[in-house]
């Protein structure tokens, strides 16, 4: 598993990035390559032979003490076998050391359960982003 900024991570990100949400999910390119990256902490996971497998974000909110985890993905013929759950527990643990006090995401409406079951709680309506039924959720993170 491999940690960093974009610069570190990029190559192996865009490419399960780009076969998750912008040809499996359809979202259009100008939305899912976003200057939060620049800025984000990445994690990347590969496999022994170094191709890429899952990946996620994680970004300081504007709300102090608030961490953002977003565009965590596994490639589709890969899920199933723990990797999300991996590259969770890492955002979560760098949110922490990070000085974070609660993460938050937009979890799409089919993730929900995953998120339940990892301490997140939904609050609000559904919404739609990227053109995909989300929710906002939320947990606290250990001191």
């Amino acid at each position: 598993m491999a940690e960093g900024d974009w610069q570190q991570v990029e190559p192996g990100a865009r490419v399960v990035r780009q076969a998750v949400f912008v040809v499996e999910q359809a979202v259009a390119p100008a939305l899912e390559w976003d200057a939060i990256d620049a800025r984000a902490t990445h994690v990347l996971i590969s496999d022994i032979d170094a191709a890429p497998c899952a990946t996620g974000r994680l970004f300081a909110d504007t709300e102090p003490g608030v961490m953002r985890i977003g565009r965590l993905a596994v490639l589709k013929h890969l899920r199933g076998r723990g990797l999300g759950d991996a590259v969770l527990v890492r955002l979560l643990k760098r949110a922490a050391e990070q000085g974070g006090t609660r993460a938050v995401l937009h979890a799409q409406t089919h993730a929900v359960g995953f998120y339940l079951r990892r301490g997140f709680t939904a609050s609000g309506a559904e919404f739609i982003e990227d053109g995909i039924p989300h929710v906002r959720m939320s947990r606290r993170l250990p001191a």
